[in-house]
């Protein structure tokens, strides 16, 4: 006879609490059955959702048949063929990160962008939820890190997309981690201008971060800083111009022409449902935002590796910006939107240049 589960170990085996059991039976991604004031599993079929989980709500043909899990969902997440796509100035490799990294040369990008999944932050979504506790979550990080350290030019930088939060509080220990690992360059505060998840004791977040990594103590990255300066409105020009302290009057007005420096508090709307430039990804991130780390970060015809290409967006930037770039994504729905997307901006830029 088959093992059933409570919820409780349900939620043990799958390294969830019991309200994220019960939020997945509700929506008919796992089966249960009602025993008393609690709901069984059976262990197969959480098994199976720790395995391949299930993109569409709704319960398989078979109710409790844990085969008609498998069969809906087969290939939708991961895939052991690794499928090299090219289009435009890079390509988009099909397959795991963690597959994927070691095949790439040593020493080959100039700059590496990285937004993981964040663990269990995004509760809906089976690539958020993979791992059994922050320690497995942990030790994978540390796995594809030390891959993008070994392909990562010694002048490259590293940016690592990550929150804090109530759930999120383990991006403080890979934060930590990470800062043994490779040497800690930057923090950069993500002001998304709009706050999310509401909260009823504490304030309402309104950031991410982006850790950034060097390779050494002793290293150099590239770095142009005149890339991302912000311009300054008439008005303020007109009124540092009228500063007496300043003799030569053409050569003030020509640097303020250029625009202050950039700090590294970046105030970037995130994207919101009714956004245009929504392409279907729940964790996609501003277009604005990655041209910025690019464009500093990279000379014209660098490489740009992304492990875990997303939406695109990446690859996007890159592409528009005349750098070389290679993108890794383990769901073929997303290398699909990806695809579409390039096509799009190889026809019509996404954005001006100028």
């Amino acid at each position: 006879m088959e093992n059933v589960l409570t919820t409780g170990a349900a939620a043990l085996i799958l390294g969830v609490s019991q309200a994220r059991i019960r939020k997945l039976i509700k929506e008919g991604r796992l089966p249960s059955e009602k025993r008393g004031r609690d709901l069984l599993l059976q262990e197969t079929d959480v098994q199976v959702f720790a395995k391949h989980g299930r993109k569409k709500i709704g319960r398989p043909t078979d109710n409790g048949c844990s085969c008609a899990m498998v069969a809906e969902d087969e290939g939708m997440y991961q895939t052991s063929n690794e499928s090299i796509q090219t289009i435009g100035n890079g390509e988009i490799r099909l397959g795991d990160a963690l597959n994927v990294l070691p095949s790439l040369p040593s020493n080959q990008f100039q700059m590496i962008i990285a937004d993981p999944p964040y663990f269990q932050v995004l509760l809906e979504e089976q690539w958020d939820n993979t791992w059994h506790s922050s320690d497995e979550y942990l030790n994978w990080t540390l796995d594809w890190v030390r891959e993008c350290k070994r392909v990562l030019k010694q002048d490259g930088l590293l940016y690592i997309f990550g929150q804090l939060g109530k759930r999120e509080h383990v991006w403080l220990h890979t934060c930590s981690m990470l800062a043994k690992e490779m040497q800690f360059h930057d923090m950069i505060i993500w002001d998304r201008a709009v706050g999310y998840n509401e909260r009823y004791d504490s304030f309402t977040p309104q950031y991410e971060m982006i850790l950034v990594l060097r390779q050494t103590a002793n290293a150099k990255p590239y770095f142009d800083k005149d890339a991302v300066r912000l311009p300054y409105d008439e008005d303020k020009i007109q009124s540092y111009l009228r500063d007496k302290r300043y003799k030569d009057k053409d050569a003030r007005e020509r640097h303020l022409r250029k625009g202050k420096y950039a700090t590294n508090i970046v105030r970037i709307p995130s994207l919101k449902g009714s956004s245009k430039e929504k392409i279907g990804h729940p964790s996609q991130k501003p277009i604005t935002l990655i041209n910025q780390l690019i464009s500093a970060s990279t000379r014209k015809g660098d490489y740009v590796l992304d492990p875990f290409l997303g939406s695109g967006t990446t690859a996007a930037a890159a592409q528009e910006l005349g750098r070389r770039w290679l993108g890794i994504e383990s769901h073929p729905d997303y290398v699909k939107i990806t695809r579409k997307r390039l096509s799009d901006i190889i026809a019509i830029p996404e954005f001006s240049l100028d």
